[in-house]
């Protein structure tokens, strides 16, 4: 079985590198229908028969206060446009908090929206899902707080639209952590594996951004390869990666350790921003040919290196211990001055709540 789930593995990777007062009509929605809609689609998601969220059947092992709990920012506090001070977890459990939320999901990303409605409180929830359907029935061609409070006034001002569009929630500085190790007894010089004896079944990074795992449940793959990058030059790189089984397709977050060639040498290092570093500890979302479309975070840390054999093939060997960063968007990275995107040359992600 084993066999021939890396065949697939292998197979897959080959393939996908080479390719008020008054009733309101919206007051039908009773509280136990929780269609959770895309910020920007007239499309509902809802799950018909489970009472929750759309794509919430993903989380069903955890329990009702894990997923409560599971994107709040760990801050206790946010503060409101005139400086003010308000408690995090009343806001985000508002309709206004979860308008605010989903605003800063990506547009298709409904787990993320799912996430965001999950933390309301029951009436807060009733009132969002009234206020969404009708500001997608209405409102479907004219996206703004305007013709909210033109066309849905009875659930515009309780969930204060305006407010909630206008609300900006920025990136945390850490944004999270990582963990990292492994040893590899093979390194490539290419793009992809070509056999088993060329990865490893297992991740060698652990660690969260915001609450999220950068290491998924499910298949996870790691190996090594040489390569070029345009800013660190002449690199070797440690890459783990999630494998989807039900789609046959790599998926992501990729977690990538870039290290200088001239670097990889037994002893202690580096992981940081600067070109002095030794080493770029990367999470991003990858295309299938391993392009970094976004980064989630880079990490600032050190490792070890225990043995290090820089050669092609089966004669290479790399082992990594005692790794650990702080990771930082690169949206905010305050040693950078806050928004590094462009001194990087890099785009952040979406944030992840």
């Amino acid at each position: 079985m084993k066999k021939l789930f890396l065949f697939l593995l292998l197979f897959t990777l080959f393939f996908f590198a080479g390719c008020g007062g008054g009733s309101s009509k919206y007051d039908e929605y009773d509280n136990d229908t929780d269609p959770v809609t895309d910020k920007d689609s007239d499309s509902e998601k809802p799950d018909g028969d489970s009472g929750k969220p759309a794509d919430s059947d993903k989380d069903s092992e955890q329990s009702d206060s894990e997923t409560a709990d599971e994107d709040v920012p760990d801050n206790d506090s946010a503060e409101t446009d005139d400086g003010s001070s308000q408690d995090t977890v009343d806001f985000w459990s508002t309709c206004e908090g979860i308008i605010a939320c989903a605003n800063v999901c990506a547009d298709d990303d409904s787990d993320c929206i799912s996430r965001c409605y999950s933390k309301g409180n029951e009436e807060a929830q009733l009132q969002y899902r009234r206020w969404r359907e009708c500001f997608n029935n209405e409102c479907a061609n004219d996206k703004t707080a305007e013709c909210s409070a033109e066309h849905c006034a009875e659930w515009d001002e309780p969930c204060n639209v305006a407010e909630a569009f206008e609300y900006e929630v920025s990136y945390p500085a850490p944004y999270g952590n990582a963990e990292f190790a492994g040893s590899f007894s093979f390194i490539i010089n290419g793009l992809f594996p070509t056999s088993e004896n060329e990865i490893l079944m297992e991740s060698f990074a652990k660690g969260t951004i915001a609450s999220q795992p950068i290491t998924p449940n499910g298949s996870i793959i790691s190996f090594v390869r040489k390569g070029n990058d345009p800013r660190d030059g002449e690199v070797v790189e440690v890459f783990q990666l999630p494998f989807d089984m039900t789609q046959q397709k790599p998926g992501n977050p990729v977690v990538i350790l870039r290290i200088k060639t001239a670097s990889a040498t037994v002893g202690e290092h580096s992981a940081g921003f600067a070109g002095e570093d030794d080493a770029r500890f990367i999470v991003g979302e990858a295309d299938s040919s391993y392009n970094i479309l976004c980064y989630h975070a880079f990490g600032k840390g050190t490792f070890s290196i225990d043995r290090a054999e820089i050669k092609t093939g089966s004669e290479g060997q790399l082992k990594i211990s005692a790794g650990t960063a702080e990771l930082f968007s690169p949206a905010n990275i305050p040693e950078l001055g806050g928004d590094a995107q462009e001194t990087l040359g890099v785009e952040a992600c979406p944030l992840i709540m």
